[in-house]
């Protein structure tokens, strides 16, 4: 799917279902980026305005697709235990 321009905002309310489209904080302001949605479409965004979590960036007869800022878990560092060197 091709999006070229905002299509709207989910803020405003939307009669149809909203699939998410994750994008780090970072890509908000990326021109160009491809990306896949929660339901597996490949969606391409060529859009040179700043993207704000809400806005809809592409339509089908039954869903809209959003973008949802996306946070990646920091994961946990599990170091080993430190044990003592034994030297014979």
């Amino acid at each position: 799917m091709f999006c070229n321009r905002i299509l709207g905002t989910t803020h405003h309310g939307t009669y149809k279902k909203v699939v998410d489209v994750p994008l780090l904080r970072e890509e908000l302001s990326a021109h160009s980026i491809r990306c896949i949605a929660r339901d597996g479409v490949e969606i391409e965004i060529d859009i040179y305005e700043d993207l704000q979590e809400g806005d809809i960036v592409a339509e089908t007869e039954q869903n809209v697709y959003a973008i949802k800022i996306y946070v990646p878990k920091k994961r946990e560092t599990t170091e080993p235990p430190r044990t003592p060197k034994v030297y014979l």
